[in-house]
Order: C-alpha cells, then sequence, then structure tokens
C-alpha cells in the first residue's frame, strides 16, 4: 500500500503585513530552509517595486528567517516542516539583519 505523502495548509505575511499568502500542501517533509525559499519567490520578496534585487547596506542579498506565531519564536532552517509546524500555522517572513 501506498503511503500519501502528508502536506500542510500554512498562512504567511510578511513582516510588515502588507504581502500575505496562503500556502497550500507544504510537504512535511520540506526542511524550514527550502520552505523559506519557496516563500520569498512566491511572495516577491526577493525583489522591489523596480524588479531590483534585494540587498543589506553591504550589497549582500537578504536572507530570510521564518517566525511560528503559535510559539513566538524563530524556526530553524534544518527542521522540517512536519516536525515544527500544524495545519493552519502563522509564519512571518522576516529578514535576517547582522548588526555590523
Amino acid at each position: 500500500m501506498e503511503t500519501a505523502t502528508m502536506t500542510l495548509g500554512l498562512r504567511v505575511s510578511d513582516v510588515s503585513g502588507q504581502k500575505a499568502v496562503r500556502a497550500s500542501a507544504v510537504p512535511a517533509s520540506f526542511t524550514v530552509g527550502e520552505l523559506v525559499q519557496k516563500l520569498i519567490a512566491k511572495m516577491g520578496l526577493s525583489r522591489n517595486e523596480m524588479g531590483l534585487a534585494r540587498n543589506d547596506v553591504e550589497g549582500r542579498p537578504l536572507n530570510y528567517q521564518a517566525r511560528l506565531e503559535r510559539e513566538g519564536r524563530h524556526l530553524n532552517g534544518a527542521e522540517t516542516v512536519g516536525d515544527a509546524l500544524s495545519e493552519d500555522d502563522e509564519l512571518v517572513l522576516t529578514p535576517n539583519i547582522d548588526a555590523g
């Protein structure tokens, strides 16, 4: 008997709350890092309004992390979706800013 791939539906927004999407059928086997990369592209967070790459003050591309609202914590990129998240969880993508 073939086992169906477990998936989750999630609510995702950027830190400003201006961009929000519903991520449906997210494979539980994904790492949080893989999920964040796909969400950045889906939400257009890698580009600004003029189509240019978003960079930090030193010209490096911005890195994002996911904050799980239910637990009030940032998720580790190596955690799996199936272990860290529940159906209909809300994630907020925040830029990872390193203080100089």
